[in-house]
């Protein structure tokens, strides 16, 4: 009888998760924030990780208290500018592993270059997002 209280509480649970993932897809800003906290926080507790849980209440804490819009906005533009600095560094090394003929590093700073610009697309995605 046990058992069967426990799989199906665990069942509950499973499902309560999967819709509470989804949910926070259709939020915005500050609200999907918090809504990705408490989405870890509830996997955090349910593997027992309470040095994460800890972590995690404290990020609710200050989140819930200091969100704002505006503050979003300013992290992913902030983002946005490390990624073109880190191009910028990037480009300088594939030039030098060019004037070298160093394929292999020529290979891996255009990679490095892909995935920032990658990332840049996906950041100005969140930054639209957020408008």
């Amino acid at each position: 009888m046990k058992t069967s209280f426990k799989l199906a509480l665990c069942v509950l649970l499973g499902i309560s998760t999967n819709a509470f993932a989804a949910d926070c897809s259709a939020l915005k800003a500050c609200d999907k924030k918090v809504c990705e906290i408490n989405k870890q926080l509830s996997m955090a507790k349910s593997d027992n990780n309470q040095h994460k849980v800890d972590g995690l209440n404290k990020a609710l804490k200050y989140t819930t208290e200091y969100c704002t819009v505006g503050g979003l906005r300013d992290d992913i533009q902030d983002k946005i500018d490390d990624a073109m600095e880190d191009i910028e560094d990037y480009k300088s090394d594939l030039s030098e592993a060019e004037s070298e003929n160093k394929m292999n590093k020529v290979q891996k700073y255009e990679r490095k270059i892909k995935q920032e610009n990658d990332k840049i697309s996906m950041l100005k995605l969140e930054l639209a997002d957020l408008e």
